[in-house]
């Protein structure tokens, strides 16, 4: 009897901590994210280079946890939501509310117009090895050019705030690693940081380029796998994403199969991120051709 008391008690109090989220497949975010954190402590403690892949990895879930973030936040409660903003920030080395007014406004408000600072226009006189080294350092200038008329904004005060104290703590974080062991900084945090924001920003080219952007269905390539997703937390369902973007990731799947799936290009869903990249790469080879 005392241990049936027992467990009932130990069940509730694990439910007494999900009402905190608002959903319950956070929890997988949360897994991710701990597993990510772990894998930095441990590789910066021990110089352990073969984790190096897996933290790279997890940089890219966090982007993604990040941009999930943005558009729905994590929890009821306004605190707990900017704790996770400064966990993303030390977890990605860069501001979570720092990209909120040029994702969300200039990007899902004006998609690839002038406006859009993810524009596949960037780059579209190039062929695909060169667009891909070239997109992501045009992405930054656009970012750095909005970013101080975007944040001026009377009703984006609080959202300056944020990005400033976010950017601090990122700062004395860096500058304690450095003074610490610069090296070891550069390779266990600054390439997974890199690597996370670089595939972050440059999966919007395939997701975008050659898509019809007048089209409701027909303007985003999607990658609709359940491994990929699983570990990248749904960003595969980028139509979906765009059509509901406060939709919470958990929901895009099951949107993406009743909504979209019947009247998407179906080429334009793949089943794997190698299958997305190759389509993109093969389709730009012919364009390049073509020209």
């Amino acid at each position: 009897m005392d241990g049936s008391n027992s467990t009932h008690r130990s069940r509730m109090v694990v439910k007494s901590y999900i009402p905190l989220l608002r959903h319950r497949r956070d929890l997988r975010t949360f897994f991710l994210m701990v597993l990510y954190t772990v894998v930095l402590i441990v590789s910066w403690t021990y110089h352990i280079y073969a984790l190096l892949p897996v933290s790279m990895a997890l940089a890219v879930t966090a982007c993604c946890a990040k941009h999930n973030h943005t558009h729905c936040p994590t929890f009821h409660r306004r605190f707990f939501n900017r704790l996770m903003d400064f966990w993303l920030t030390l977890l990605t080395g860069c501001s979570t509310s720092g990209i909120r007014a040029a994702h969300q406004v200039r990007h899902h408000g004006s998609n690839q117009s002038p406006e859009d600072f993810v524009r596949c226009s960037l780059v579209c006189e190039m062929p695909a090895w060169r667009a891909l080294m070239c997109y992501v350092p045009k992405v930054l200038l656009e970012t750095w050019r909005y970013m101080k008329s975007d944040m001026r904004l009377r009703k984006r005060v609080k959202l300056l705030k944020a990005v400033t104290q976010e950017r601090l703590l990122l700062w004395v974080v860096m500058l304690f690693l450095v003074w610490h062991d610069t090296l070891r900084f550069l390779i266990f945090f600054g390439l997974p940081w890199l690597f996370g924001q670089w595939f972050l920003i440059a999966m919007n080219l395939p997701q975008h380029d050659g898509c019809d952007e007048a089209s409701r269905w027909d303007h985003s390539r999607n990658v609709v796998g359940k491994w990929n997703n699983w570990i990248f937390l749904n960003n595969g369902y980028h139509t979906a994403h765009h059509e509901k973007p406060g939709l919470h990731w958990s929901l895009l799947p099951d949107w993406h199969d009743r909504h979209v799936a019947p009247y998407i290009d179906r080429h334009l869903n793949h089943r794997t991120l190698v299958c997305f990249w190759h389509t993109w790469w093969k389709m730009r080879g012919i364009k390049e051709v073509a020209s």
